[in-house]
């Protein structure tokens, strides 16, 4: 039964975090689903004979269930009971292998992310954190509107000091982009808050020229 205590997580319980989740669990519902039609061709192939190939493509299947299980459990944080190690380190290789799975399902079709990353290690409570400051992040900027194809490039690596332990950028061509919008303020909020338990600024979209950037920076 339920304790009546509210959730450990302070970037739960709200409107935006709702919307996420959806989007988030709609994106693991799409995936599971073709790993286990997958699955189900295998095994009509092993009634017959099991060759080498067909081992070798259940081993390949059976990891990308880990992968979206692990996906589910990163995404929704620590939760004081152990789900996450708090002392497991992860590079943003590792974390993009986990957050871009959800970042097509909230982004606007026909706008692409292109990643590239440097070596920089995260905490699991940053990583979590980073993945919802990340996906308001699309929110806020989708909201106003992409003229597509449209391409949003992504960058990350150690600070330029030793106050940071890793960076993030993001940015776009400001023509691709709508105007600012009304909506958009509620996920702006909602990034201060989850950036608040980091102890960080709250990123935000400026433009500089003809470009849109947003940036983030995780201290130590």
């Amino acid at each position: 039964m339920a304790s009546g205590k509210r959730s450990g997580n302070p970037w739960d319980l709200t409107a935006e975090s709702a919307e996420l989740n959806r989007d988030v669990i709609s994106t693991l519902a799409h995936e599971l689903g073709g790993i286990a039609s997958a699955l189900d061709l295998r095994a009509a192939a092993m009634a017959r004979s099991i060759p080498e190939q067909d081992l070798a493509a259940l081993r390949e299947i059976a990891e990308e269930v880990r992968m979206a299980t692990r996906a589910a459990r990163f995404a929704r944080g620590p939760d004081g009971n152990g789900m996450l190690n708090p002392t497991r380190r992860q590079s943003l290789d590792d974390w993009w292998r986990l957050t871009g799975r959800f970042t097509a399902s909230v982004l606007p079709r026909g706008v692409a992310v292109e990643p590239r990353f440097a070596e920089a290690h995260l905490t699991t409570e940053q990583a979590s954190a980073l993945t919802w400051i990340w996906l308001a992040a699309c929110k806020q900027v989708g909201e106003r509107g992409f003229t597509t194809p449209a391409t949003v490039r992504l960058t990350g690596g150690p600070g330029d000091s030793g106050a940071t332990v890793a960076s993030l950028a993001a940015e776009t061509d400001a023509d691709r982009v709508g105007g600012p919008v009304r909506a958009t303020f509620r996920w702006s909020r909602y990034a201060a808050k989850v950036a608040k338990v980091l102890g960080i600024d709250p990123p935000e979209w400026e433009q500089e020229g003809g470009i849109l950037r947003w940036r983030i920076r995780l201290p130590i």
